[in-house]
């Protein structure tokens, strides 16, 4: 639940509860000014939402805001944005803009879109000018494609310099001039057809660049992100749903101001990023390149359902054609909220191990010696309501079972707990499984909290 509302007559109380919501409504405003008074902007947009209104968050980026300031002029004063519906219709959204004159704020702009929801805002210059113009992305719902629209404020008063559909989008350098470009995806389900677009300034312009059709067959596109397929290049990596049980990851990367598909061989389709579930593309080892996420199915889980598999994500960088290069592997948690990184000692020795319920908050880490005639486990990974955890605490310091806790937060306490030396292995089983334990100092490093989906 990534949207929030906000009744008018709510706005100065305390929030609780709830995915995403904040301690107190000025926690909803980013990047806020130094010499900006929190107390005013809240009055000022209560004061100037239509009645009946609620403050609405944009689905994305993760850190948008339904009040938010930003210098959208260019005077060096920043303008309070405020992003809402009313009860009048479900399929507009309004947006308030606030500038201060005389030391109080005033209504210098307000308009609105057509949407069920806020898909997407972002504050970028997109023109060269030093200026950001304002990007929002008006929403049908899903499986509906959505609408962006680019502002620039000219005296206050928003100019649409373009609008265009899209499925999904990104912003970001592609060529290397320190100038934002703008990528759109956009996927038409009923003939089954799909492209993406890249814009950028030209001529004075924000216009389209360069276009290339990409797969149609899909059941559409999920992501889009804009950063170093290489240490020389940039890409875009798009993230596809294929079906009920399979997913893609497609690379573009932008070149004499064209756009070329390396990972398509000359007469196939994609083959090399096929995964079962989608995975997003991302910096998994921070070396300032991105990495595209595979699933890998674990030794041993030939016989589970799809559903069941434990899947260790792992992670590839684009080497240049069609290649692509192993980085490393990860065990990524969503129900515990938990990222690890397999150690490379682990390598082709190892296993997981977890209670298909999905409620289940125990993860087994295996050592898997001579095709699975050799078990034993190798680090327990286990979440605790944290109203037992002082009691089950005690248990493990009296038992002497080594544990570590890894964090705290949910109401939850998440522990990777030390096996104890297992006594039916022996020769070189034993030798192996002893060269692949964890010391605490370790396991903390290889250890991240998972950031949940909202």
């Amino acid at each position: 639940m990534k949207k929030i509302w906000l009744s008018l007559a709510g706005l100065s109380l305390l929030w609780t509860g709830g995915c995403g919501l904040t301690d107190t409504p000025t926690e909803l405003m980013r990047a806020p000014a130094a010499d900006v008074n929190q107390q005013s902007i809240n009055q000022a947009v209560m004061q100037f939402l239509p009645p009946g209104s609620q403050l609405t968050v944009p689905l994305q980026p993760e850190e948008s805001s339904a009040v938010s300031l930003h210098d959208l002029t260019g005077d060096g004063s920043p303008e309070v944005i405020a992003f809402y519906k009313t009860e009048k219709t479900d399929y507009e959204i309004g947006v308030l803009v606030l500038s201060q004159n005389g030391g109080s704020w005033k209504k210098t702009a307000s308009f609105t879109g057509i949407g069920r929801e806020l898909d997407y805002v972002q504050y970028v210059d997109m023109t060269g000018d030093g200026i950001a113009e304002m990007l929002v992305g008006w929403g049908g719902g899903d499986g509906l494609n959505k609408e962006l629209s680019v502002y620039s404020f000219h005296e206050n008063n928003p100019q649409e310099l373009l609008k265009q559909s899209y499925s999904v989008m990104a912003v970001g350098d592609l060529d290397g001039d320190e100038q934002e470009e703008l990528v759109l995806i956009i996927h038409d389900h009923s003939n089954l057809t799909s492209k993406a677009e890249v814009y950028g300034i030209t001529e004075g312009m924000l216009a389209k660049r360069t276009e290339i059709a990409l797969e149609g067959n899909v059941n559409g596109y999920e992501a889009a992100v804009i950063g170093k397929a290489s240490a020389e290049k940039k890409g875009i990596f798009i993230e596809a749903g294929m079906g009920a049980h399979s997913a893609m990851t497609e690379l573009l990367i932008y070149e004499d101001g064209q756009l070329h598909r390396p990972l398509v061989a000359a007469g196939k389709e994609i083959d090399l990023t096929f995964k079962p579930y989608s995975l997003g593309s991302e910096d998994i080892n921070d070396d300032g390149i991105i990495e595209i996420g595979i699933h890998t199915q674990p030794p041993g889980t030939d016989e589970l359902p799809m559903a069941e598999v434990p899947w260790i994500s792992s992670y590839y960088q684009w080497r240049g054609g069609t290649e692509l290069s192993h980085i490393e592997d990860h065990f990524q948690s969503q129900t515990l909220g938990f990222n690890f990184r397999i150690p490379e000692k682990w390598k082709d020795k190892y296993t997981i191990e977890q209670n298909p319920d999905p409620g289940s908050a125990v993860v087994h880490m295996m050592y898997y010696g001579q095709n699975g005639e050799n078990k034993a486990t190798l680090l327990t990974f286990q979440a605790m309501p944290q109203a037992e955890w002082a009691k089950i605490e005690k248990s493990f310091e009296g038992k002497q079972t080594p544990y570590l806790v890894l964090s705290e937060q949910n109401k939850q306490v998440l522990v990777a707990i030390q096996p104890q030396k297992p006594g039916h292995l022996g020769g070189q089983a034993l030798r192996e499984y002893n060269a692949m334990l964890l010391t605490s100092d370790e396991i903390r490093h290889l250890f991240r909290k998972l950031k949940r989906p909202i």
